[in-house]
């Protein structure tokens, strides 16, 4: 097991540091606000619906390593290689030696936590202060210190300050604490009630950013997804085993094959205890060092998915990187649970590969075919020409790559500059903007110059960029030309760009 694990870790690190994408809509964004000033950022993301934790510590970050893909992206991959000791260390001092090199090698291999430690979002950093979080809370039940109290309140008010379902997981620990602290006794009682004030605090803490987030609540959201189903909700599970980009669409034989090992060793970490060298007793109300750990992480994901059904938001496998160590210490259990030490190795490297095999494919996915556009806009189009850009999501990836001076850009639905997404009341901004109204504004704005259109269905859009390209074409008599095809099944965030030239 020793050896798997030690191979996942130097593969795992490599792949943290390793992709051939282009930033898409998300990473762009991301980068754009953090390069504002410090005293600007939090002003900034009231339009985009985040915390400002990750946007401050990129930017001085990019102070530092400088603005090209991979030294931004180093970020998000130093807080995933950093994950990789401290979970082990969590699972050694809280379960054992053999659970703590079993989710060594799952963290390591995971092709979730590969992706999001090559991607300029805060995930990986969530992950990171959860895996600390679960070490504070373990050290203080079994000795409660006002330092360690300190501890777990300064791991609180850093999650909150990087990502808002950090609530529904404080929901659910606190619920856990609260029961612990009227049943138990002696130091666990005390140490559940040091823990409780520890969350007081780290909420208190909080409450300067409340009324950015209730604006943000109320104007912004996430207007590009509808409230999930409960379908949704289970086969949410799948996120955890795929790459987040257009493999995700849809599974292949080794995705499912990596799903159901995923799923039969939760289920195993939660409920099996092994007898002897061939058998598992299974207990229905789960094995007592593995129930908080399901209890938290399950009861997170149900607290996050009502709240989304609620509020009609999105319900995305990424926001579950609050509870991802927690599944993978589950996985691990599941694997320790094997009757003998050649089934434990044998599970471990039949997971391992799986998660590897998807973590390279990974490596070398497109989330954005905005570098394409871009090559083809510098070989072919004049500096200083109209470029329309539908939707605006389209934008920021965009002009990363084709320059954000190079062109005069303007972003459907607003008519202004794509470079950063206005989330704030978007739905009602698109509602509110005609397709051909639009198109009118972009022709009189050319005159007799020639046009261009990048535009791709999706994020919302599904017939307008279209029919707004027929309304280009009928408002200035030109017929488009196609100079970039949009690749779906290739880039996950995929471009056509077209051309209206006098005849």
């Amino acid at each position: 097991m020793v050896a798997i694990a030690a191979v996942d870790v130097v593969v795992g690190v490599y792949y943290r540091f390793t992709t051939t994408s282009k930033m898409w809509l998300d990473e762009a964004q991301t980068v754009n606000i953090a390069s504002f000033p410090l005293r600007s950022i939090g002003h900034a993301l009231r339009a985009d619906g985040a915390p400002p934790l990750y946007y401050y510590l990129l930017h001085v970050w990019i102070g530092v390593a400088g603005h090209s893909d991979a030294s931004i992206r180093a970020l998000s991959g130093l807080f995933g290689v950093l994950t990789l000791p401290l979970i082990w260390w969590v699972a050694r001092r809280g379960f054992g030696r053999i659970e703590a090199i079993a989710v060594l090698a799952v963290v390591a291999s995971s092709p979730f936590a590969a992706y999001f430690s090559t991607e300029t979002r805060m995930y990986s950093l969530m992950v990171l202060l959860a895996t600390a979080g679960i070490g504070a809370v373990q050290a203080l039940l079994s000795r409660p210190t006002v330092p360690r109290a300190a501890l777990l309140a300064l791991i609180t008010a850093l999650l909150l300050y990087t990502h808002y379902w950090a609530l529904y997981l404080f929901v659910v620990v606190g619920a856990w604490l609260a029961f612990v602290a009227l049943r138990c006794a002696g130091a666990r009682r005390r140490g559940a009630r040091f823990g409780l004030g520890a969350l007081a605090a780290g909420l208190v803490s909080w409450v300067p950013w409340v009324p950015t987030f209730l604006y943000q609540r109320a104007h912004t959201g996430t207007p590009w997804s509808a409230a999930p189903t409960l379908a949704a909700a289970f086969g949410w599970f799948a996120g955890f085993v795929e790459n987040q980009s257009v493999q995700g669409e849809t599974l292949s034989l080794h995705l499912e094959i990596a799903l159901l090992c995923f799923l039969v060793l939760l289920i195993i970490g939660f409920a099996a205890v092994p007898v002897g060298r061939a058998h598992l007793d299974v207990l229905l109300t789960g094995q007592p060092r593995a129930r908080v750990l399901a209890g938290i992480a399950i009861g997170t994901l149900a607290v996050g998915w009502v709240a989304s059904r609620e509020a009609g938001t999105a319900f995305q496998p990424r926001y579950g990187s609050v509870v991802f160590p927690m599944l993978a210490l589950l996985v691990a259990l599941g694997i320790a649970a094997m009757p003998s030490r050649w089934i434990q190795v044998g599970v471990l490297a039949l997971v391992s590969g799986l998660a590897l095999w998807t973590t390279h494919w990974g490596a070398h996915v497109q989330r954005s075919q905005a570098g394409k556009v871009a090559t083809v806009l510098h070989g072919t189009v004049p500096k200083g020409s109209l470029v329309v850009v539908c939707p605006d999501q389209l934008g920021p990836s965009l002009l990363r790559y084709a320059g954000a001076s190079t062109y005069g850009y303007v972003g459907y639905p607003r008519y202004t500059s794509p470079e950063i997404v206005n989330w704030v009341d978007y739905k009602r901004a698109a509602a509110a903007t005609s397709p051909a109204a639009f198109a009118q504004r972009v022709v009189h704005q050319a005159g007799d110059k020639p046009f261009y259109l990048v535009w791709a269905v999706g994020y919302g859009f599904h017939r307008t960029c279209a029919e707004l390209r027929g309304e280009l074409a009928d408002a200035s008599g030109r017929p488009p030309t196609q100079l970039v095809q949009g690749r779906k099944l290739v880039y996950y965030q995929s471009m056509n760009l077209l051309e209206y030239a006098p005849r």
